[in-house]
């Protein structure tokens, strides 16, 4: 909680409640308040305060913080009310109505002194008188508003006035009278698009009496002074025309309060996340802007699961009431790297009723792309192709584009994206363990990714494989709940928001982020090597689960066991099977004896090759078949069923293997075959 202050210092003091608290029951109460911490934690992260470096005291509907000095007030006043309404959004998003949030907050700065019993200070009963005043409290009553703030007089002068950053004109003078505390105060609703009080009624009596805490009030000089806001702008005239109706003994219609605006949940990929935020938020505002009353109509959610991987698992199995907390709101709209991603998904949710992607094309492009050093692209000729990688920088195949840039070398290495041959594990582990740490585009280290990621890592240098690239497509996906009524305000929603990604302002957001618009074009300020036109693209159509899946097994750790009988045959099998080990694998020797499996059970052994030429000794069983063990027999019938290196091998989830000369098929072969069935063992899924 910080340290408490024995002598009188300087701090911000920070109130925050929650408005109708106490008409909520129990059950929802304990969510809201878990709600309320989470949320202001990481409101003080998003704003760059250190939450653990508060003095917070709980308030049951609420929280006091005392803020340290060393904090700049700018950040409090200017990021916290905005952080605090964004992860408002995300928990009410996810929640019912009788457990949704919304907060009142106050905020002013003093001195600060602690006794026995807790803080105290003028303003910190300041602070406290403010959060309960009328204005704060009307300005959540009537209206839609998620946060409502308010400040001292003192704070305004001195922190958001002379700060234009601030946006001064967003606050709003008003009158307070709590207890002992009469004077002005500064209210201030952060953007969310409603009016920050809506009218009650119709106008009393007939007359043009509608007092107005949402008229337009004098205020102090600073930046946009005066500018009504648009529900107030458009009161003006209706007053009038109160006036004027009235006088003819006529009565008009009351102005109607905006609706809440829809709700629009867009789950993107990590690469896509920061543009899409900023094409979001232009595209709430252009939605504000063509309604008639400036009623916001759209609240975009913008987000990303923990991984790529772990969203597309989260659709796949209909977004969970688990997934709304481990991986977030239930998303409306997909943005994924990739099709490769979608169509797995697809498949997967095949065998339910009440999910359905359905992609609406690309809204960009990013064709896959080689990164090297400029002394590396200055030694390689215009003719380079995939089959000449060297080093390449490991690859993270959660995330969509890394899943494409494995997808990538894996067919740069076997020739194509079939997965299902003998010689795949084998192959992929040989790949995965070249892979380095180091960092890329330095010295002879590559990196496969993105153009948008390549041209944007420091020292790389853009390269494109004449023999073609693969492309992530973008898709625009709509995610449909066909067991659900229609929201028919939501699924426009959702048409407009993908006509906006297609507009040329969006299109043009995405060419600065970085990638290409759906024609191919490229930013303004492309990265070295970037080229203007389309590269080749290659047919393939990689899967990214399938990928995902078989890039990951090959890359895991494993402890091999290898157990021989000393025959010369045996000693060069395993020191064949020694050389498949990968620089996080290990292996171990193990005694040729009864006890094998269970002491390579003991050694936390993952797989255990037997090579005998001479009767192998018979081996204890295990239970639970913990490790497979392959065999490897040199003599004709070593593996007959009767023999014991079939026993262990057929006990523990192997096979057996007779590497002899039959039929001429020499025993290279079927050396090759034992190794690569090792390999499957240890790296195949």
């Amino acid at each position: 909680m910080g340290t408490q202050p024995q002598h009188a210092l300087h701090r911000t003091v920070v109130v925050v409640d929650v408005s109708a608290f106490g008409q909520r029951a129990r059950v929802p109460q304990g969510e809201i308040r878990r709600g309320m911490y989470a949320a202001l934690r990481a409101a003080f992260d998003d704003s760059g305060l250190d939450w653990s470096a508060t003095h917070h005291e709980d308030r049951g509907d609420g929280v006091f913080v005392l803020v340290p000095a060393d904090m700049p007030k700018s950040r409090v006043v200017g990021g916290l009310p905005r952080a605090l309404l964004d992860e408002l959004r995300r928990y009410n998003a996810t929640r019912t109505d009788d457990a949704r949030l919304r907060l009142r907050m106050a905020i002013t700065a003093g001195e600060v002194q602690h006794d026995e019993h807790g803080a105290i200070g003028d303003e910190v009963t300041l602070a406290f008188r403010l959060l309960d005043s009328r204005p704060l409290r009307d300005a959540l009553d009537r209206s839609t508003a998620l946060v409502a703030l308010i400040v001292s007089d003192r704070f305004y002068d001195d922190v958001v006035r002379p700060d234009p950053a601030m946006d001064p004109g967003s606050f709003r003078r008003v009158d307070v009278e709590v207890k002992e505390v009469r004077g002005p105060a500064w209210l201030h609703v952060p953007h969310s698009g409603q009016a920050e009080v809506v009218p009650e009624g119709p106008v009393a009596g007939g007359t043009a009496e509608r007092k107005a805490e949402d008229e337009p009030v004098e205020e102090r000089p600073g930046p946009r002074r005066g500018r009504l806001r648009p529900q107030a702008a458009l009161l003006v005239p209706v007053l009038l025309l109160v006036a004027v109706t009235n006088a003819a003994g006529a009565s008009p219609p009351a102005v109607p309060p905006c609706p809440p605006p829809v709700q629009l949940n867009v789950l993107t990929s990590d690469e896509l996340e920061g543009v899409v935020r900023w094409i979001a938020l232009e595209f709430e505002e252009e939605a504000q802007r063509r309604n008639d009353l400036g009623c916001k109509e759209v609240d975009a959610l913008v987000f990303s699961g923990p991984s790529d991987e772990q969203a597309a698992a989260a659709l796949g199995r209909g977004w969970s009431t688990a997934d709304l907390t481990g991986v977030g709101p239930e998303p409306h709209v997909w943005l994924p790297d990739s099709s490769a991603e979608v169509r797995p998904t697809q498949a997967t949710l095949r065998t339910r009723t009440d999910t359905v992607l359905r992609p609406r094309g690309g809204v960009a492009v990013s064709p896959m792309v080689v990164g090297v050093s400029e002394e590396l692209a200055a030694a390689l000729d215009d003719q380079f192709r995939w089959g000449r990688m060297g080093r390449t920088a490991a690859v993270d195949t959660s995330s969509g584009v890394g899943v494409i840039a494995a997808a990538a070398q894996v067919r740069a290495a076997v020739g194509g994206l079939y997965l299902k041959t003998g010689e795949m594990p084998r192959e992929l582990h040989e790949l995965t363990s070249a892979s380095t740490t180091a960092q890329p585009c330095v010295d002879d280290v590559l990196v496969v990714g993105s153009e948008k990621s390549v041209a944007g890592t420091d020292g790389c240098r853009v390269l494109y494989p004449r023999d073609g690239v693969l492309v992530l497509d973008h898709p625009f996906v709509e995610v449909e709940r066909p067991t659900r009524p229609v929201n028919e305000r939501r699924r426009q929603a959702v048409e407009r928001f993908r006509q906006h990604l297609l507009s040329p302002s969006a299109q043009d957001e995405l060419r600065r982020a970085g990638f290409r618009d759906v024609d191919w074009n490229i930013g303004s300020d492309p990265g070295p090597g970037v080229r203007a036109d389309r590269p080749l693209v290659l047919p393939d159509e990689p899967d990214a689960k399938a990928i995902r899946d078989a890039w990951k097994a090959a890359s895991q750790p494993r402890v091999i066991g290898v157990a021989g009988d000393g025959s010369a045959d045996a000693a060069l099998f395993l020191e064949q099977v020694r050389q498949l080990r990968g620089p996080g694998d290990e292996v171990i020797d193990l005694p040729l004896s009864e006890h094998l499996v269970e002491e390579a059970v003991r050694r936390k052994a993952d797989v255990v090759v037997v090579a005998s030429r001479a009767p192998a000794p018979a081996v204890r069983t295990t239970l639970g078949g913990l490790v497979e063990v392959v065999a490897v027999g040199f003599e004709e019938g070593a593996c007959a069923p009767s023999t014991a290196l079939y026993a262990v091998a057929h006990d523990h989830g192997g096979s057996c293997h007779e590497i002899v000369d039959r039929n001429g098929s020499g025993p290279s072969e079927r050396q090759k075959t034992a190794l690569a069935d090792v390999a499957r063992a240890a790296w195949g899924e």
